[in-house]
Parts: structure tokens; sequence; C-alpha cells
């Protein structure tokens, strides 16, 4: 049985840093930056986002398809070594070409959007896909998530922290709001390069294990029927809600942090670095609460502890600037913020052998791609919500001080609203049916109804890495 080994989770942890940094960087700050810097009105910046999934809606899908099918003839990590280096290039120019396009910047943006989310699709569902092959084990499988999280959560420190810092070191102006493009042109490329090498190490330290058999394709093979896997749709809904509050709160966060908690530009960096940072030192508590209370009770406790934090933020911490409650608050957010970013991707992979059961074939690819594909458009939704937002709250780009309504208006948002989304995670994840002692029984059957199969198709099937024994 494959265990965790430290240059798997090195291998693996990479290629999120790649992954996270490019999704929440693009999440976080292309809105505020299409605003304010690009000048595209506010709800023509959100339809931007919402048109990029109308085309994942049909390749994220097709990717997960194409790998399940072609998984022993085409490698999935020959994906990542040929798509990295083309997606942090994609990352760069949409960072670059919308300020400079002038009238057009809506129609650059959408362009550039659309390429770096489909190279992203095509790098990141094979990726993922290999989760279940690399670590059998319910338990295993949350520490490669625990791991994986650790790194997501750094590089999204990263990608919330950093741009201020990058642009206002390439701007002259004072305020963010009003920075010069040139700032997150620059962002863009030292992102871009990050991206791209994050992702070309996976292959370099990780050797991709022999794969199950290939989906046959028609009847069953239709990608909608993932969503008959048991387990799969509370794990999917669970994933979306919590997606929606995190993408709601990224990309508001840049506006809140000038308009309704006033923290100073210089300070918005060291701030945003204390919630991501807090998230990273608090996984070996999660690690230690999940053992306890499984996936289902710490996520609840983690989404209920996040929300309660909004709450006080921006109850307790408007117009206080860089005050001792707002930097406490913040912690408390980065505490609640690694159990909804890390839990519902560790039970993510235990679905994967009930629709094996279910289905009679192995559907990594295909569920992944649809998990993905629900991530990227309940984030979009969020951002989109946010433009809207923004649009009726009467934003006025290029300055900090906003009107009162305008910042009542966002602190509504990011305080009630965020916490009331997050409490129906908590409840919706308390209710998931997948269990450690059903995931274990699951597997036993599997891996008996795989070896009968590979023995009856003759010696050399029967020779390809037959899946241990689970222990009970």
């Amino acid at each position: 049985m494959a265990r965790l080994t430290r240059r798997l989770g090195l291998g693996i942890g990479a290629a999120e840093i790649g992954a996270s940094l490019a999704f929440v960087a693009i999440n976080t700050w292309l809105l505020y930056y299409l605003i304010n810097v690009a000048r595209v009105p506010p709800l023509l910046a959100g339809f931007v986002f919402i048109a990029g999934r109308v085309v994942d809606a049909v390749t994220d899908p097709l990717m997960g398809v194409l790998v399940d099918r072609t998984r022993r003839r085409l490698p999935r990590l020959g994906w990542v070594r040929w798509g990295a280096v083309p997606l942090g290039a994609a990352f760069a120019l949409l960072w670059w070409a919308p300020a400079a396009a002038g009238a057009a910047a809506t129609w650059v943006a959408m362009a550039a959007l659309l390429l770096t989310s489909l190279l992203y699709t095509v790098v990141q569902v094979p990726v993922l896909s290999l989760t279940p092959d690399l670590v059998p084990d319910y338990d295993d499988r949350t520490s490669l998530t625990a791991v994986r999280t650790a790194f997501a959560v750094l590089a999204s420190m990263l990608a919330v922290a950093l741009p201020p810092a990058i642009v206002l070191a390439f701007s002259d102006a004072g305020e963010l709001a009003a920075s010069a493009p040139s700032g997150w042109a620059w962002m863009g490329v030292a992102f871009g390069i990050v991206v791209a090498l994050g992702y070309l190490m996976l292959p370099r330290l990780v050797s991709e294990p022999p794969a199950a058999r290939e989906a046959r394709g028609g009847g069953d093979a239709a990608w909608w029927t993932v969503l008959r896997a048991p387990g799969f749709v509370p794990v999917l809904v669970v994933f979306l809600v919590v997606t929606l509050g995190i993408m709601l709160v990224n990309s508001l966060l840049p506006f809140a942090l000038e308009s309704v908690l006033e923290v100073p530009a210089t300070l918005q960096t060291p701030l945003l670095a204390l919630l991501f940072g807090t998230a990273v030192l608090s996984f070996p508590g999660w690690a230690w609460l999940t053992g306890r209370l499984g996936k289902r009770g710490a996520l609840t406790l983690g989404a209920l502890t996040l929300g309660g934090a909004l709450l006080g933020l921006m109850h307790g911490g408007a117009g206080a600037g860089a005050s001792a409650g707002t930097f406490a608050w913040t912690a408390l957010a980065g505490v609640g913020l690694a159990a909804v970013m890390a839990l519902p991707w560790a039970m993510l992979p235990d679905v994967v052998e009930f629709d094996a059961l279910r289905s009679g074939e192995h559907r990594e690819g295909l569920l992944y791609a649809v998990f993905t594909f629900g991530q990227k458009l309940a984030g979009s939704v969020g951002v989109f919500a946010n433009a809207l937002a923004t649009a009726l709250l009467g934003y006025v780009p290029g300055v900090a001080q906003q009107a009162e309504h305008t910042v009542r208006g966002l602190q509504t948002l990011l305080g009630p609203v965020a916490a009331a989304i997050f409490a129906l995670a908590a409840l919706l994840a308390w209710t998931s049916p997948i269990t450690r002692e059903a995931h274990t029984r699951a597997r036993l059957t599997l891996s008996e109804r795989d070896a009968a199969e590979r023995d009856a198709e003759g010696p050399e099937h029967s020779a390809i890495d037959r899946p241990a024994r689970p222990q009970a």
C-alpha cells in the first residue's frame, strides 16, 4: 500500500503552490484590478468571470473523461509537463493585457481569463485525479490533503498578501486603488513564473503509479452519472457552499480593507499574511480534531469558527484600522479558514471507491473534473455577486474612501451574509454520509472485485499492481 512520503508530499505541495497561487490571485484581485486599474465597469467585470464558466461547463468534464480513457496510454503527468509553462504565460498576460487594451479591456480580459481557465483545467484535473492512486488509505488521504492544503494556504497567503506590496513598489501612488498598471503587470509575471515552476516540480519528484483500467466509455460513462455516486452530491454541495463563501470574502476583502476597516496600504500585507499564517499553524490542531471528530465534525466546527470570526471582524473592526482587535479577529478567521480549505478536498477521494463499485469503472479524472468545475463556478458566482454589489452600492473606482452607504453594504456582505453561508456549510457537512468504516468496507470490496477481474482477463493483467487488502 502506498504511504505518504516526504518526496510525495513535496511534489503534491509544489503543484498546489502553482494551482492555488493562480486560482486565489484571480478570485481575490482580478475584480479589483479590472474595476480600479483597467476601468472595466463593475457589472461587465462580473460577466467576465461568468463567461469563463460557460466554457468550463464543457471543457472540465471533457478533460476528466479524456484523462480516464487514456491514462494508461497517456500518463497524467504528461499533461502537467506540457501545460505548465503555457499556463504561467497565460496568467501573466491576464494582468497586463486588459489595462493596455483601452476601450476593449472587457473583451481582452474575457479572452485572457478563458485561456487561463482552459489551461488550468488541462493541468489541474490530471494532477487531482492522481490522489486516490497515490494514497489509497482513508487516513493517509486526510494526511496528504492536509499537506496539500498547507501548501495551498501558503500559496493563498502569497496570492492575497503580496500583490499590494509588489504593485506599490512599481507605483508612485499611495493608495492601491490609484496604482499604476505596470505594478500589476510585474505581479502577473512574477506569479506566472511561480505557477509554472510549481507544476513542473511534480513530475520531477513523484512517479505516476500504474493506472487502473481505463474507463470504457458509453452507457454509464456519461459525465453526469458521477452525480449518482454514493456520497458525491453531499460532498459536492458542501464544497460549493464553502467555495462560494471563501470567494465572496476573498474578492471583497481588498475593497473592505481600504474602505471598511481603513487599514493603510502598507499594513495590508502583514494583516493578510496573518490570516493565512494562522491557518498554516492551525493544521496540526485540525488534524488532531479530525482524528477524533471525523471529517464531518471537524469541517462543521471550522465553518462555524470562520463565520463567527467574520462577524466579529466586520462588527468591531469598522474604521478601527490596524488595531489589536482587527488582528485578533483576523487570526481567528485563519483558524477556521484552514478547516474549510482542507476538509472538503479530503472528503472527495473517499467517493472514488463508491463510484467504482456502482459504475464498474475507475473515473477519478471525471470526479475531480466535476469538482474543479464546481470550484470555478462557485468562485465565479461569488465574484459576480460582489461585482453586482459594488455597482449597486455605488463604489467609486480609484479612491479608498467611499460613501457611508457603500461602507455599510460591504460590511454587511462580509459579516452577516458571509457568516450565514458558512453556517449553511456547517449544517450540510454534518449530514455527509461517508464515514471511515463505510470507506474501509468499500475499498475491501472493490479491491477483491478488481483482483477477480484481472485474474479472469489473464496473467498479464493480474500482474499489474494489485491493490493491497485494506486493514479493517
